[in-house]
């Protein structure tokens, strides 16, 4: 992508995580490529809704060593560009704290699980 075309605002984790959108009564699944404080890239999508569309985006976090994920977040915003496989979403509401305290938090789970070592998934209980 060249300095023009690419029009990303901030720093974005690459992560491969499932995610699940909502628009309106249509859901759509896929694979959380990347995440930044300003947006996402949704990929290996069930389907691309229409750019321009409001969709909410669930993402569902384990923590290394956990059993069960975590309640989900919930990160509200529109569809702005399609990608071969699936699309990227801009939040609504980029400079809410607590949106960007939940993305601290989302990365600081996603760098913890890249420490862990393979074959060790947490403490034994």
């Amino acid at each position: 992508m060249t300095e023009m075309t690419n029009r990303r605002r901030g720093y974005r984790v690459s992560i491969r995580l499932e995610a699940y959108c909502s628009e309106d009564l249509v859901e759509v699944i896929g694979v959380l490529s990347n995440i930044s404080y300003s947006g996402a890239l949704i990929e290996d999508t069930s389907m691309q809704p229409k750019i321009g569309t409001q969709i909410v985006l669930y993402l569902f976090l384990k923590p290394p060593g956990a059993f069960k994920a975590v309640s989900p977040f919930k990160l509200a915003g529109h569809v702005v560009r399609h990608s071969s496989t699936g699309f990227a979403v801009e939040y609504d509401e980029k400079f809410n704290p607590d949106l960007r305290r939940m993305l601290d938090d989302a990365i600081a789970i996603v760098a913890a699980s890249r420490e862990t070592p393979k074959g060790n998934s947490g403490p034994v209980q």
